[in-house]
């Protein structure tokens, strides 16, 4: 799921060399955006543009700041939020990228790519059956789950999160919503959204699941 900088680069050049910094800025904020400040706006695009049944199924948020945001104006760094959405009748998905000034814009991704990132081999296990659940199980309009900063301010609390930062200072982070079921199925939880979050260097990382309606944080190579 991985989205190409070759995508997302030309769109915010567009962008820039169109309009006056300043005078965006001004109009649109700093560009700094949530995981679900700009649902609203790609599930809408999606019913449009994809599939009348669009449904979301994911949210991956990549090089996600401390405060759980990511932003639209900074052309230096690969940071994203990427939704999959799923459409029942047509068995597939359509994923869609927030660009500053613009709606959102469908962007080609591939799942397996996302997994790259993910160092523990029982974490990328885990991720790799989640997202090959994908084009036929959606998030429940109705769940109730935090957006991506308040999922960050607990997890950046955990002991074994702070000493993994210190120790690895570069250190990025990535964010995964996902429906429980595709999780872990077999502990019966259900169908809401959950919170999968990979702290990672260049040769590790520790991957944190958070449940939506636990509140209970499991590290994913413990499963």
């Amino acid at each position: 799921m991985k989205f190409s900088p070759f995508i997302l680069i030309p769109l915010l050049t567009i962008i820039s060399v169109s309009c006056n910094v300043d005078d965006i800025v001004s109009e649109f904020g700093n560009g700094k955006i949530t995981a679900k400040e700009k649902l609203g706006e790609v599930m809408n695009a999606a019913k449009t543009g994809f599939a009348q049944d669009a449904q979301l199924a994911s949210i991956y948020g990549r090089e996600v700041n401390t405060a759980g945001e990511i932003d639209l104006l900074n052309t230096n760094s690969f940071n994203a939020f990427v939704y999959v959405v799923q459409s029942d009748s047509l068995q597939t998905n359509e994923f869609y990228v927030p660009v500053y000034g613009f709606g959102p814009v469908k962007t080609p991704n591939v799942f397996s790519t996302i997994l790259s990132f993910i160092r523990d081999t029982t974490a990328k296990n885990i991720i790799e059956a989640a997202l090959g659940t994908l084009s036929t199980v959606a998030i429940d309009p109705s769940a109730i789950y935090s957006d991506s900063p308040e999922v960050l301010e607990i997890l950046l609390a955990i002991h074994d999160v702070k000493t993994f930062r210190v120790l690895n200072p570069d250190s990025k982070i990535d964010m995964f919503l996902l429906p429980s079921k595709s999780i872990n199925d077999s502990l019966g939880i259900a169908n809401t959204a959950d919170w999968v979050v990979n702290f990672y260097s260049s040769t590790s990382s520790i991957v944190l699941w958070r449940s939506s309606s636990s509140g209970i944080v499991r590290n994913l190579s413990d499963l």
